[in-house]
């Protein structure tokens, strides 16, 4: 298939995800308050009021419905690995939305879910592409690796799924940048999936904004998106043969990955951080991510928050791009995102003390 039908494959592939998302989306909202199958506020919620849940249904739906028109471009027999990994975290994931589910099962799905797709060699990391001198692993090394990557990923993504707009506006970003390094690689099946579930999430947008029809795509839908975006940044470093077709050199591959998922990341590497130092559990509740913090100090409603955080997150992926397309070198890159990090970090952990002196004060 020529360059030009493939983009409008695509185009396709995204309003058609779009129509059936922003469908199915309202029916799942009306089934959830028919059956009463209602997120309950708590005092770690952002909201006030019981909400439905299990949005991500359309995204799984949606996702299959991708899978049965991109079939076509399957050429390295990829799909057998996928969904059985997907369709796991997907149940894995309604389960805890309808009944809960310990962390402890959650971890264990994730770990067969993951492994089931890395046992594919498509997935196989050969190398960080000369990044920090890494040039081979082994397969002792690799397996444990490419598992640790996408644990956290997929995590990282669950619990950022905190406030209204803010998982699907950083997955977005982040699928739009994948999607176009599949294109750039001519792995048609992963970059129409990706356009595919940003279609899906632009649908969910519509609903989750909305005061009067507000739905969140719960870990039904948060598992399945992590997931999905965890196994693009392991497809994206296993690249070999694909490599001539980046138009920047492939040392940049791992940073690009992380880019692509570095606020998520950085949010549950602080809060993880600040839980341990405490001497509490990592994956106990509280209120110390950046979003809680941005509308704890500031007073933000939900929207505000997504898009501030959004827009930085855009910002970042924008002046990133700018110094890999024009070869500037690694260094000048993560000294501007070491800079970035520590400012965020700065600024995050002011809020947080004066949040503190406040609740002293009152009581």
């Amino acid at each position: 298939m020529f360059t030009e039908e493939i983009y409008i494959y695509a185009l396709g592939s995204l309003l058609c995800s779009f129509l059936i998302s922003a469908y199915l989306v309202p029916t799942v909202k009306d089934v959830g308050h028919s059956k009463r199958l209602m997120d309950t506020p708590n005092n770690r919620s952002s909201h006030t009021k019981s909400t439905a849940s299990l949005g991500g249904i359309a995204f799984f739906i949606t996702f299959l419905f991708s899978f049965c028109i991109t079939d076509q471009f399957d050429t390295s027999n990829i799909s057998i690995s996928i969904l059985p990994g997907v369709t796991i975290l997907f149940f894995m994931g309604l389960k805890d939305d309808l009944v809960g589910l310990g962390s402890k099962i959650k971890f264990i799905g994730q770990i067969i879910a993951c492994l089931i797709l890395l046992n594919h060699t498509s997935f196989e990391i050969q190398n960080f592409h000369v990044f920090f001198g890494v040039f081979n692993m082994p397969v002792w090394v690799n397996t444990p690796l490419s598992l640790l990557i996408m644990i956290a990923i997929i995590n990282a993504y669950n619990l950022i799924d905190g406030i209204d707009g803010l998982a699907a506006s950083i997955s977005t970003l982040g699928l739009t940048c994948f999607a176009i390094c599949f294109f750039w690689t001519g792995d048609y099946l992963l970059a129409l999936t990706a356009v595919t579930m940003i279609g899906a999430l632009l649908g969910f947008l519509l609903f989750n904004l909305s005061e009067s029809n507000k739905i969140f795509m719960g870990d039904t839908g948060s598992l399945v998106i992590g997931f999905l975006i965890a196994l693009m940044s392991i497809r994206l470093l296993a690249f070999d043969h694909e490599l001539n077709m980046f138009p920047f050199h492939h040392r940049y591959i791992p940073t690009l990955m992380v880019i692509i998922i570095l606020i998520p990341i950085y949010d549950v590497v602080r809060v993880f951080t600040i839980r341990i130092l405490q001497k509490r559990n990592p994956f106990s509740a509280d209120r110390f991510h950046v979003h809680h913090i941005m509308i704890d100090k500031l007073q933000w409603s939900h929207r505000r928050t997504a898009f501030t955080i959004s827009c930085l997150n855009f910002l970042i992926i924008t002046c990133s791009f700018v110094f890999i397309l024009g070869d500037l070198g690694l260094i000048p890159l993560l000294i501007f995102l070491s800079i970035i990090i520590f400012f965020i970090t700065l600024t995050l952990n002011k809020w947080s003390a004066e949040i503190e002196l406040k609740k002293d004060a009152k009581t």
